[in-house]
């Protein structure tokens, strides 16, 4: 009886901890309530240029720099936005979405 006991303890201990690993996962949804994902497929000085349209993906709000003086920045010209992309800044016309200029952060 007190065996039997004794195992029924371990297998309880060996379940509790073996759900949290489980729970987790090796392969799913990382960013599953981070409330953005913070992993970008490119790098823009090195893939973009100058007059060419920034993707749709970076046009989101998030990329948007409301604070360029506090990195250094030149202030946007009238219809122009600066978007932070993997800590480089991009100087974009709002209205079509085309790059002005780049200027790479620090690396």
């Amino acid at each position: 009886m007190k065996s039997q006991l004794v195992l029924s303890v371990i297998a309880a201990l060996l379940v509790g901890v073996s759900s949290p690993a489980i729970a987790q996962g090796s392969g799913g949804d990382q960013s599953q309530g981070t409330g953005r994902q913070q992993v970008m497929p490119t790098m823009p000085h090195r893939d973009w240029h100058e007059g060419q349209q920034v993707p749709s993906k970076y046009r989101h709000y998030n990329y948007q720099m409301k604070d360029w003086k506090s990195h250094n920045l030149d202030a946007p010209g009238r219809g122009q936005q600066w978007l932070g992309v993997n800590g480089d800044y991009v100087l974009v016309t709002r209205s079509n979405w085309k790059i002005s200029k780049i200027v790479p952060g620090t690396e």
